[in-house]
């Protein structure tokens, strides 16, 4: 009798092994693009309720530009980071901490034009055994052959020791971010810096129109240049912060940014712009529901806005 219960253990355990965890069994089949939402309007709608957006705080997001690989950032839940699912004949898989991620330490990120290369601003430990960064500075990971590079910090001037977020790349490799760092117009000033010989020489402050004595933050560059999407709460806004957009004129001057209305700005906090990259649906955070998860429209706004002389 002994044996046997001795036995009945040993399969019990054994079976225990292979059954996980409780709930990690339980995700949702989840196929077709875009995780399978319905493609929402020109009214913002939660992005994946109860998949992507929770009752967790969820932030930045990417989709890579084959539409195989969804990334997203997640805060206030059992594991925090950077998150990657991955779509395979059809059916995504369940959220993992991306190999790029630090976990806890890492919030806004960015997918490049490229599809093969994040940007990602972090606190993370410059190296093993060193005390997290006290302000969040930019690091890079490249794909090659399936695999993600272990993250580089990028160098200053790209870097200055004080809070550099928010990175966005063109299709020519043209590095877009918020510093607060000294000698800015405001609390945040988004900055733009040319690459040249794969690197970043050079760093310059946006100025006016776009940056102001207010807070600007959170720039999404379009893969062209064509057009910037940032987050200010300068007066006359509809709330915490809202979203504006500016276009780039021929000579390369900015039009004075226009704040993108009510549609997309609420009473509350609008953060974390970016646009898909066949262009159609426009994604940002918000917490005007109480909680802060991601939401998506389609793109079209963009276009509304543009300056007549422009189209």
């Amino acid at each position: 009798m002994k044996t046997i219960m001795i036995i009945s253990g040993i399969i019990i355990l054994f079976m225990s092994l292979f059954t996980g965890c409780p709930g990690q069994d339980d995700f949702p089949v989840v196929k077709g693009d875009y995780l399978g939402q319905k493609p929402p309007g020109d009214t913002p709608e939660v992005f994946a309720p109860g998949i992507i957006s929770t009752e967790a705080t969820e932030g930045a997001s990417s989709f890579s530009n084959d539409g195989c690989f969804y990334f997203f950032a997640r805060a206030r839940s059992a594991q925090e980071g950077i998150f990657i699912m991955e779509q395979k004949n059809g059916i995504w898989s369940k959220p993992r901490l991306a190999p790029f991620s630090a976990g806890q330490y890492d919030w806004d990120f960015m997918l490049a034009p490229d599809g093969k290369t994040v940007l990602v601003a972090s606190g993370r430990p410059i190296s093993e055994g060193a005390p997290p960064l006290k302000d969040h500075q930019i690091w890079v990971s490249e794909r090659t052959d399936g695999i993600w590079s272990n993250p580089q910090l990028l160098p200053f001037p790209v870097n200055s020791g004080q809070h550099d977020s928010y990175p966005s790349l063109t299709e020519d490799g043209t590095l877009y971010f918020f510093s607060r760092r000294d000698g800015g117009s405001g609390h945040g000033d988004i900055y733009r810096s040319r690459k040249m010989n794969d690197r970043y020489p050079e760093i310059e402050n946006l100025r006016e129109p776009v940056n102001t004595v207010h807070h600007e933050v959170d720039p999404y560059i379009a893969p062209d240049e064509s057009y910037l999407i940032f987050c200010s709460d300068k007066l006359g806004g509809f709330g915490n912060e809202d979203f504006y957009i500016s276009y780039r004129k021929n000579d390369g001057s900015w039009t004075i940014p226009v704040n993108m209305g009510d549609k997309v700005n609420s009473p509350h906090q609008e953060y974390i712009p970016y646009v898909t990259p066949d262009g159609k649906y426009f994604f940002f955070t918000s917490d005007k529901s109480g909680n802060r998860d991601i939401y998506w429209m389609d793109a079209k706004i963009i276009e509304e806005l543009k300056p007549g002389e422009l189209k």
